[in-house]
């Protein structure tokens, strides 16, 4: 599904306008499309505490549209026009000077002096006053705010929105609800919590962004008869994309990424399919103490159909590694309790990784010197294998310098990192981080020319040109330990199986939440451990293959 920043949206607007299809019309779309969502809402909530009958229907119900001063509220009064003539009972607080309403808003603000509408404008009475008058509905319509907004809602409208969070009754969004960023879903105070958004025209961003998610409820993408080439026309340089495998047509705009995307993506099996055709895949993980992840790592990659997997680990934990994976090769990497940058250790892995047609590094390494010199000599020989790295790795990675330092090296690498993590690569705070994931995403990929995936809830993979891929897959009960390290061992799989690092990263990621998805229904949000998601994830592959 396409995403589209909030310039982007406009954008698209201007150039419909220009191929001849007027403002106006493009309102009436959305009004209706809001009118006819927000009736079908209120009608599943009216069907489920009151039976159907022949008389139910004779009083609809009320609506409450809160319009605010720009095309958004013009969408709010076309809104109210289509429930009036339908028959619902419909008042609207206004948040706004008549006066100085865009032309097609105004339009629609006059249109309504002909229907059954009970408008109450803040510029005659106090905003208490018309809370007060729009009474006790029995839905809500947020069109106060579109995606021009940034910042804290201001007084009138801000008691607007607390007002209509304290109601107790459904509430949706028009384009994007009152209070979340549409480019990067960071919330603002006060912000409505929608049950549902109907956005207009393309999904917004902010809409699948954590946190402005969690106050999007549903969502539904109304098209209102744009052009299907109005895209390209917008994304400038198209032509040149070049060949950066599947999700190449994304630099320009980002994407919310759905099962039926995954299902071209993931490796098909012939009838006479061998393991050498799945590729090999080497983990180079664990410390003493920290041996379940790298044998996590290790069960990922194979569950995602790695043909062959290596596992190389410190020699004092090789015995448990080896128990705890018999479907796995595992090598013992010196005598040390951690990797250590001796000229042999160093040898031992070069071979094993140019054997491999991927590698994973990082989960369960420990932090210290020896581990930062002996990531800095691994990375000197990659330059020919695709290397996911991940974890301790990465806290390595900041001491050698970062993503300038990983830009610099020639090689093929998918950076992994948790919000910490990230912070920690970008010398910024993780709350920084949490409050615009997507823009923090992106410029990480980009500064370090390679694919950067932020975990965590709606997880952003980004590429080195700008593309950027927002997950929908997962759940709260993921948040557990090692489920990073699973997540590494499908990516390494997928690369190892011919996919590019970009597609790797979104259909691992993607799989990954699945997996966690059906775990969740078999065993609740509580208790879900990393195994879990390993042992759910050919059940998950195939759930993506019947989408």
């Amino acid at each position: 599904m396409l995403l589209v920043s909030a310039q982007q949206m406009r954008e698209l607007d201007d150039k419909v306008q220009k191929m001849g299809v007027p403002a106006l019309i493009l309102m009436e779309n959305a009004g209706k499309a809001l009118a006819y969502h927000s009736m079908i809402r209120l009608e599943e909530r009216r069907s489920s505490y009151a039976p159907e009958s022949a008389d139910s229907l004779r009083h609809k119900g009320s609506i409450a549209i809160l319009a605010g001063p720009g095309q958004n509220g013009g969408d709010g009064f076309c809104a109210a026009r289509h429930l009036a003539s339908w028959g619902y009972q419909v008042k609207v607080g206004f948040f706004g000077d008549e006066k100085r309403l865009p032309r097609e808003a105004s339009l629609n603000y006059a249109m309504l002096e002909g229907y059954p509408v009970e408008i109450y404008s803040a510029n005659y009475m106090s905003p208490e006053m018309v809370m007060d008058k729009l009474g006790y509905p029995d839905l809500i319509i947020d069109a106060l705010l579109g995606i021009g907004a940034g910042g804290d809602p201001r007084f009138p409208i801000s008691l607007a929105v607390d007002w209509a969070n304290s109601q107790g009754v459904p509430i949706v969004a028009c384009d994007i609800p009152t209070g979340i960023s549409a480019d990067t879903g960071q919330v603002y105070t006060p912000c409505i919590k929608a049950d549902l958004t109907v956005t207009m025209g393309f999904a917004k961003i902010g809409l699948f962004s954590y946190p402005g998610r969690m106050f999007a409820g549903d969502i539904i993408v109304e098209n209102l008869g744009f052009p299907q080439n109005v895209v390209k026309m917008v994304a400038d340089g198209e032509d040149e994309l070049g060949d950066l495998g599947h999700f190449a047509l994304e630099k320009v705009f980002a994407q919310a990424v759905c099962a039926r995307e995954i299902q071209e993506l993931l490796p098909r099996r012939r009838d006479d399919h061998h393991k050498g055709l799945s590729g090999h895949v080497t983990v180079i993980a664990g410390s003493v103490g920290m041996a379940g992840a790298s044998v996590l790592t290790a069960k990922g990659a194979l569950r995602a159909g790695a043909g062959t997997v290596t596992l190389l680990c410190p020699g004092k934990i090789y015995q448990v590694c080896a128990s705890m994976a018999p479907e796995v090769m595992v090598v013992p990497c010196g005598d040390s309790a951690v990797f250590t940058p001796d000229p042999e250790s160093i040898k031992m892995a070069k071979d094993h990784i140019d054997r491999s047609d991927a590698v994973a590094i990082g989960p369960g390494w420990g932090r210290g010197r020896s581990q930062t010199e002996f990531l800095k000599e691994i990375l000197s020989i990659m330059s020919n294998t695709a290397c996911v790295i991940d974890a301790d790795a990465l806290f390595a990675l900041r001491e050698l310098g970062g993503l300038p330092y990983i830009a610099g090296i020639d090689g093929e690498f998918v950076l992994t990192p948790h919000p910490g993590e990230m912070a920690t690569l970008r010398d910024m705070s993780t709350q920084e981080v949490g409050r615009a994931r997507t823009e923090v995403s992106r410029k990480a990929a980009m500064e370090s020319r390679n694919v950067v995936c932020l975990k965590g809830a709606g997880t952003c993979t980004a590429g080195p040109e700008g593309e950027l891929l927002i997950n929908t897959s997962g759940n709260s009960a993921m948040a557990t330990a090692g489920s990073g390290d699973v997540l590494t061992g499908i990516i390494a799989s997928l690369k190892a199986q011919g996919l590019s690092c970009l597609d790797s990263a979104v259909a691992g990621v993607f799989w990954h939440g699945i997996a966690g998805d059906i775990a969740y229904e078999e065993k609740g949000s509580f208790g879900i451990i990393a195994g879990d998601i390993v042992e759910h994830l050919p059940q998950a592959r195939a759930f993506i293959e019947r989408a």
